[in-house]
Formats: structure tokens, C-alpha cells, sequence
């Protein structure tokens, strides 16, 4: 050869066992140049079975219990059968999952709401306590801090604007309730939360009256440490 290649075939080998690149003569070099010889038994039913099990990845079994029930099912068949089942098992708890997870952020949506209202007026409690347990009765105390008198037409709103603040060190979380013989035209918003000493807590106060004529009660705001008390008068 003049231009490319060896100079001469002289320790050239001629290799006769390559077998086309179908991986079917095992290890070359081994002699055999002939395809794998596999079970005597039939391949296709066994290679079917063997593709059913790999798509679903394993076997609980009930393939070879519909097979001994039912010699003259398909042995595909039976696993495609199985892996059915497993699917639908696996469907039923990842059903069960989400309504358990869609129950959970509807109650995490529902705290959340609640303490969004209470964070729009700053006074989230610092304890979780029961303040109906912890004050008692809504009782008005022995001073009053002001009366507040308001007028509205029937089922209209007039409102007053109470600004409070902890005279004491830090939180406070309070109460703001009415006494019992207070009417329901009344209302007050927030009725719970945290007060804070450099910082005012606006209360709402509301009067919507339902029928002609004056009615009146008493506005308690109390925390462990101190009670403020309203004379609230309510006109048509």
C-alpha cells in the first residue's frame, strides 16, 4: 500500500466471531459465533409478562391469583389486570390526599381571615387565653370615662371613634364588650386584641337603631390591669 494504511498486512488478523451488533453471541472471543440459545419454553407469552411487570414496575401478586383462579386467561392479561388495580388503589389515596389537603387550607384560609380582621385594626392577642373565663360578666365599672351620644335614622349607621392606648408596659390584651342590658342596636369593633403602649387601638363604635325612640347601655374596654367604661346613648 503506497499511500494510506500499514505498510503490510503482515500481522493482520482476520476476526470471524463478530456477530452483526445484535448482542445476541454473549462474550465475543468465547468461540461462539452463533445466536444465544434461550428457554425451551414459549418466549412470546413470557416476554409479554415481562413488559406488562416492567410498565408498572413491580407485582402484589394478584396476577398469579387470577392465573390459578382462571387457567385460560392471558398471562398479559392478567398482569395488565393487576396493574389496574394497583392503579386505582393508588388513585383512591392520592384522592384521599387532596381532600385532606383542600380541608386544611380551608381551615388555614379561615384562621387566616380571622386574624387578617383583627390585623387591620393592629391588635393581634399576645395570649391565647378565655377572656369570658378570665373577666367574667361584662360589668361597667365604677368611673366613666365620657358619654358618647349618637343619632341615626332607622337602619342607618352613625359610628364615634374611640383612640386607646396601654398605660402599663408593653401588651395588653383586652376585651371591649357591652353590658347586658345594652340593646342590640350597639355594636364595636375590634372586641379582642392587643393593645399597645405607644401605639393608639382604634375602636369602632357603631350605633344602628332598630326601632323609634332612645336607647342606651354601657361600653366596657378591659384588660387584666385596668377597666375604662362608656355611657352610650343612642337616638332617632
Amino acid at each position: 500500500v503506497k499511500s494510506y494504511g500499514p505498510g503490510s498486512f503482515q500481522d493482520f488478523v482476520d476476526f470471524n466471531e463478530f456477530d452483526g451488533g445484535d448482542g445476541q453471541m454473549g462474550v465475543a472471543g468465547d468461540g461462539n459465533t452463533k445466536l444465544e440459545k434461550l428457554d425451551a419454553g414459549p418466549q412470546l407469552s413470557k416476554s409479554k409478562m415481562m413488559s406488562a411487570k416492567n410498565a408498572w414496575g413491580s407485582s402484589t401478586g394478584y396476577a398469579d391469583e387470577l392465573l390459578k383462579s382462571n387457567p385460560k386467561i392471558d398471562t398479559a392479561r392478567a398482569q395488565q389486570l393487576e396493574n389496574w388495580a394497583n392503579q386505582q388503589e393508588v388513585r383512591a389515596k392520592n384522592q384521599q390526599l387532596k381532600e385532606m389537603t383542600d380541608i386544611l387550607d380551608r381551615q388555614q384560609a379561615s384562621a387566616d381571615e380571622d386574624w387578617r380582621q383583627l390585623a387591620k385594626f393592629g391588635v393581634e392577642r399576645v395570649q391565647d387565653f378565655d377572656m369570658e373565663e378570665a373577666f367574667g360578666p361584662v360589668v361597667a365599672g365604677d368611673e366613666i370615662e365620657g358619654v358618647i351620644q349618637l343619632q341615626s335614622q332607622l337602619n342607618r349607621v352613625a359610628s364615634f371613634d374611640i383612640n386607646l392606648r396601654n398605660p402599663y408596659m408593653g401588651f395588653a390584651d383586652f376585651r371591649a364588650a357591652f353590658t347586658s342590658d345594652t340593646p342590640l342596636d350597639w355594636s364595636v369593633e375590634p372586641t379582642q386584641g392587643s393593645l399597645k403602649q405607644r401605639e393608639d387601638t382604634t375602636f369602632v363604635l357603631k350605633f344602628k337603631p332598630q326601632g323609634m325612640g332612645i336607647v342606651q347601655g354601657y361600653l366596657v374596654i378591659e384588660t387584666e390591669d385596668f377597666k375604662k367604661t362608656w355611657q352610650v346613648i343612642g337616638s332617632t
